[in-house]
């Protein structure tokens, strides 16, 4: 049975973020993933926003990270060298009833604490994407918003965790947890087992 500091379980790229996050410090952690490979469940269908928080509901953690982690991401990307584009986000309004949506979203965004939020009208809803349906009336644009490849960011984090002596153990699907002194074993399908420290 391995020991660990701290396991993470999860090779997507929240876990893989974490992990390299944790090898910043004086600790002994692993990552158990259940697949043949990382980034094979919900991140393989991830769309790639870094979405800015305007539309998570105000209070929550939701909310919170969203905001925190689209502040983050240009200075993560830059340091794994990962490809990543802020090129901002609208919401599209074609009626009156759409642009109260976007008020809407507006205020939540703000108390969120998301900046440079802003209704745009017709004219520079056109000049930013002139492709946009010749209906569309007016936008929220949401400068902080960009996208990055999922699939890129949870290799480079996880290959990063790695390099810092992270140890990764594919083929390792959780099937129990168990609390004993000093710890939790945790039990994969198969029979494996790891501790992890308190």
């Amino acid at each position: 049975m391995c020991n660990y500091d701290v396991v993470v379980i999860g090779g997507g790229v929240v876990g893989g973020l974490i992990l390299r996050e944790l090898t910043k410090y004086n600790l002994s952690v692993a990552l158990l993933e259940a697949d043949s490979d990382i980034c094979a469940g919900q991140s393989r269908a991830n769309s790639g926003i870094v979405h800015a928080g305007f539309d998570a509901i105000s209070g929550t953690n939701k909310a919170k990270f969203n905001v925190k982690g689209a502040k983050m991401m240009p200075q993560i990307t830059k340091e794994l060298g990962v490809k990543y584009k802020n090129n901002g986000a609208l919401v599209v309004a074609f009626d009156n009833e759409d642009l109260n949506v976007l008020n809407e979203l507006k205020v939540r965004g703000e108390t969120n604490g998301v900046e440079e939020l802003c209704i745009i009208g017709k004219e520079e809803l056109n000049s930013i994407e002139p492709n946009i349906s010749p209906d569309a009336i007016g936008a929220l644009y949401a400068n902080s918003s960009g996208i990055v490849c999922p699939y890129g960011l949870t290799i480079a984090s996880i290959g990063n965790a790695m390099d810092n002596g992270a140890k990764l153990h594919l083929d390792f699907k959780v099937v129990k947890t168990e609390k004993v002194d000093g710890g939790f074993i945790i039990y994969s399908e198969n029979g494996e087992r790891y501790h992890q420290k308190l």
